[in-house]
């Protein structure tokens, strides 16, 4: 029988840390965010699947972007709400899972960053197919994923069902012109203070 400790976790870590009202559990918004900000046009469209607590939707609704935030966490959800409110920032969110979202516009900009890879393999390839549909002609996906390159932390092996192979992810863009395309690792410490290594695949394409 094993032991206790060696039971992989329920939930993931950021469930724990979606409940602290203060701080970002990933940080900033990603440089790309940033620049796409002064691409996009005036009130453009936004999507982000799986927003997580918002820390790049929330960005891109301050900028003055229409921006709808969809996450499957409620607990993400509810902080990206409160954090809406305390800055007066317009933005929808809601508890919805990608595999399922019902798109019923096209979008600007199409964001899905760091979570791919929490799904299976055939999910993610519809979630990117719909992706591309419902992105207007002239928009944007932006899309960073974890690969196989290397092993996921232990506290991750359980949720990352459906990591990408390396390079993979540039191939569902061909015929999209792409404006940044990156491979490369980055060291991360979770909660419990463990610094782990991730391998990631990172894209910014606009739609012919």
């Amino acid at each position: 029988m094993a032991c206790m400790d060696s039971m992989p976790p329920t939930k993931p870590f950021w469930e724990t840390t979606y409940q602290n009202p203060t701080g970002n559990t990933f940080g900033k918004p990603s440089p790309e965010m940033i620049a796409i900000a002064d691409k996009l046009p005036t009130k453009a469209s936004v999507l982000d699947l799986g927003c997580g607590e918002g820390r790049n939707a929330l960005f891109l609704a301050e900028r003055g972007f229409d921006v709808t935030a969809v996450d499957i966490s409620e607990h993400g959800i509810s902080k990206l709400r409160l954090l809406a409110s305390q800055r007066n920032i317009p933005i929808r969110a809601a508890v919805a899972d990608m595999r399922s979202f019902a798109y019923n516009q096209q979008f600007d900009l199409i964001i899905s960053h760091g979570c791919l890879h929490l799904i299976e393999r055939a999910a993610w390839q519809l979630v990117l197919s719909q992706m591309k549909v419902h992105t207007s002609a002239g928009g944007y996906n932006i899309v960073a994923v974890f690969t196989d390159q290397i092993a996921p932390s232990p506290d991750l092996e359980a949720f990352c069902v459906g990591l990408f192979r390396e390079n993979e992810l540039f191939s569902f863009y061909s015929g999209w012109e792409i404006q940044l395309q990156q491979s490369y690792t980055f060291t991360d410490e979770h909660p419990g203070g463990v610094r782990h290594t991730h391998p990631l695949n990172k894209i910014v394409a606009s739609k012919m």
